[in-house]
């Protein structure tokens, strides 16, 4: 004879957002844990086991380049940015603006959060010119 399941497993989601176009959504969830009782547990303890799943990333940021100043206008601490294609990532400190000079290509992101679980933002990309000298 089987024996019955009298216990229960309990979830709890800690943030929800939903996307999409009308009739669609996409569900994205920032942490699932999941309790199980002592007859789901060979070793005979009630343990949680966890699964992560991760939102969808931060839309690009709302950024522009100043290249007449060098700068990126509209950026704050909550973002970072690469000028080497993506490789490494520099946070954004409103205090000590970063200076763009020569040509070159800047993205732009906000950054993740690990412990919310958000992965990093869509990519905004940047370009800078170097100045031309005045005749």
């Amino acid at each position: 004879m089987r024996g019955t399941v009298n216990k229960y497993i309990r979830l709890s989601l800690i943030g929800v957002l939903f996307t999409g176009t009308v009739g669609t959504a996409s569900l994205g969830v920032h942490s699932l844990k999941a309790y199980a009782s002592d007859e789901f547990n060979a070793a005979g303890h009630s343990s949680p086991s966890s699964m992560t799943l991760f939102s969808q990333p931060p839309w690009p940021p709302n950024v522009t380049a100043d290249d007449e100043a060098n700068t990126i206008i509209g950026a704050n601490e909550k973002m970072e940015y690469s000028t080497d294609e993506g490789l490494n990532w520099t946070a954004y400190d409103p205090l000590c603006p970063p200076v763009f000079c020569g040509d070159l290509t800047v993205q732009v992101r906000i950054a993740g959060d690990s412990v919310n679980y958000i992965p990093a933002g869509f990519i905004k990309t940047l370009t800078f010119t170097a100045d031309t000298p005045d005749v």
